[in-house]
């Protein structure tokens, strides 16, 4: 009878001491979460579906939801400037000036006196900036993307704003995507971001070394799409879609890590 009660009380003595080991464990675990060195709101907007004349009250605008949102980085694609027209309001200088923050514009086609490309801006340094054109694809015209490598401090951030073919397949946009993003493919690579008619999320698939968010109107070309890389330095919550009058903005708010 005494090594009955012997072996219970062992027992009890075990279950005891497993809960604590558990209950430290668990507490470890909790204080070992890292939390991003430096957290960025980055945006993306296409202006390539705005068929007016874009005018100072549509800059003076979006400059004010870009100060609310509280916005650092933003990429814009289908730019149309008409350089040496005073008659123009030039949306990259015009942007600059009412936010004070650096720009970076990759041109497309220069025809008649109108330029298109697209842009990125930044209230950080633009440390460089690299214009990648799709030569090789027979569906591709004029579209290129824009890389601008960005100092956000604890390390360079690479953010694209990108024009992909309109008539190309989705294998063919991957295809351009690659181009984009292996020379980033690497883990000890700068982490990359990038935003425009993007391919559909089945087909990145093959892309292991990134990652798409998934948000509504992306499908039909009305909100830019978004990619990032899939590394331990990374870390994007989920967006969000503000409306302006010249399309619809998404904000994306982005943790980076050493």
């Amino acid at each position: 009878m005494g090594n009955y009660f012997i072996k219970i009380f062992v027992t009890l003595i075990s279950v005891l001491v497993l809960c604590g080991c558990s209950s430290i464990l668990k507490k470890e675990e909790k204080e070992t979460v890292r939390k991003p060195e430096i957290v960025l709101f980055i945006a993306s907007l296409n202006l390539g579906n705005f068929n007016k004349r874009i005018e100072e009250k549509h800059i003076a605008e979006l400059a004010k939801i870009l100060k609310r949102e509280h916005v650092e980085i933003l990429a814009v694609q289908g730019i149309s400037r008409y350089p040496g027209v005073a008659s123009r309001v030039d949306f990259v200088n015009e942007l600059s000036n009412k936010t004070d923050w650096r720009n970076a514009f990759g041109e497309m086609m220069y025809i008649s006196g109108r330029q298109t490309g697209n842009a990125v801006f930044s209230s950080y340094p633009i440390l460089s900036q690299h214009n990648q054109t799709f030569d090789h694809l027979k569906s591709a015209s004029f579209e290129a993307g824009l890389q601008a490598t960005i100092d956000v401090g604890i390390r360079p951030l690479v953010v694209v704003s990108v024009q992909l073919p309109v008539k190309a397949t989705q294998d063919e946009k991957v295809r351009c995507v690659q181009l984009i993003s292996v020379p980033f493919s690497d883990k000890n690579s700068s982490p990359i971001f990038i935003t425009g008619n993007l391919p559909s999320s089945e087909s990145i698939h093959s892309l292991n070394s990134l990652k798409d968010v998934p948000h509504s109107g992306s499908a039909a070309g009305t909100v830019p799409a978004i990619l990032y890389s899939a590394n331990a330095s990374f870390q994007l919550f989920a967006p969000h879609i503000v409306e302006t009058d010249l399309g619809k903005l998404i904000i994306a708010q982005l943790g980076l890590f050493r």
